[in-house]
């Protein structure tokens, strides 16, 4: 048991935040920044990655959901390492942190776990079926409106020989599909955006998805991730802000004079006077974009952005 014996504290973890002018190395106090709302008391050993991923060694994996939660963490994945700890993943915001903190039974001990860890899930060989970066790759303008994407995507005609591109072609897929991934894709757009200064309320700001082709593929794709990022970014989930009237045809790669928004019913009190946050799995030509922030401009948004999970190559 935890209580037999005393903890020791290390901590070896490089960050920057808004207190710091650069990149520093601190010892034990650290910790007070890396868990500035509650610090953890059972045993436990953390390896941070810059990009945003943090593993994780808990004797009290319900302690440490608790910590992930105050402190707007997600738990990708655990799962039972020996009858006393658990091991997994989870991810933070990118670029505060990157090193490692442990509190457990010894030096020989804490430096143990951390091997684990690194042994675990840092291996070459070791595959993800899902990218799990949390910084936006680039940003695009379309008429005047900021578009942010995580990732470059390769369409399916293009066959993928780099790792990553199929992580990535995982993400959208099952996403598409619908399910347990949407709340995975919250967490990461919402850490995302976090990292890229976004700020906005209830009071002004709404997240509306992009309309699917079909109204079924609307209802499985779009409802998780919308509640779950609106949630944690602390802004209006307007899911039902747009309403699709009748099924069309997809629209992939046509040409300008299509009209995206002829089978679509607009609930102007969602938009009227908000900053717009569009939705949507990729960006290819940018045209649904382009004429759906040109008709929130129109019942009365006061701005509007784009966050897409991928940009076609």
């Amino acid at each position: 048991m935890v209580e037999e014996f005393d903890l020791l504290e290390e901590v070896e973890v490089q960050f920057c935040d808004e207190e710091c002018t650069e990149s520093v190395w601190h010892g034990v106090n650290y910790s007070e920044s890396l868990f500035c709302r509650e610090k953890p008391k059972s045993e436990l050993t953390v390896v941070i990655r810059e990009e945003g991923m943090m593993y994780f060694l808990t004797a009290d994996i319900k302690e440490f959901a608790g910590l992930c939660r105050k402190h707007g963490w997600y738990i990708v994945s655990h799962q039972r390492f020996s009858e006393a700890m658990e091991i997994g993943m989870c991810l933070m915001e990118a670029g505060k942190h990157a090193g490692w903190y442990s509190l457990g039974r010894s030096k020989e001990w804490n430096a143990m776990m951390r091997d684990v860890l690194n042994f675990t899930f840092e291996r070459e060989k070791k595959m993800d079926f899902y990218p799990y970066e949390t910084m936006f790759k680039g940003e695009v303008l379309i008429d005047g409106c900021r578009c942010h994407y995580l990732h470059d995507y390769y369409p399916t005609k293009i066959e993928k020989t780099d790792a990553h591109q199929k992580r990535v072609s995982n993400l959208i897929f099952r996403f598409k599909e619908g399910g347990h991934c949407g709340e995975l894709v919250a967490r990461i757009l919402a850490l995302c955006l976090k990292h890229a200064g976004f700020n906005g309320t209830k009071e002004d700001t709404v997240l509306i998805p992009i309309p699917a082709s079909t109204r079924e593929r609307q209802r499985k794709r779009f409802p998780v991730v919308c509640y779950y990022l609106s949630e944690w970014l602390g802004i209006t989930d307007g899911f039902k802000a747009i309403w699709i009237e009748e099924d069309r045809e997809q629209l992939k790669g046509k040409g300008k004079d299509k009209d995206i928004l002829r089978n679509l019913q607009f609930t102007r009190r969602y938009i009227r006077g908000k900053n717009v946050v569009l939705l949507d799995d990729v960006l290819t030509t940018g045209e649904s974009f382009r004429q759906l922030q040109r008709k929130m401009k129109q019942l009365g948004a006061l701005s509007v952005i784009g966050v897409f999970l991928g940009k076609t190559v």
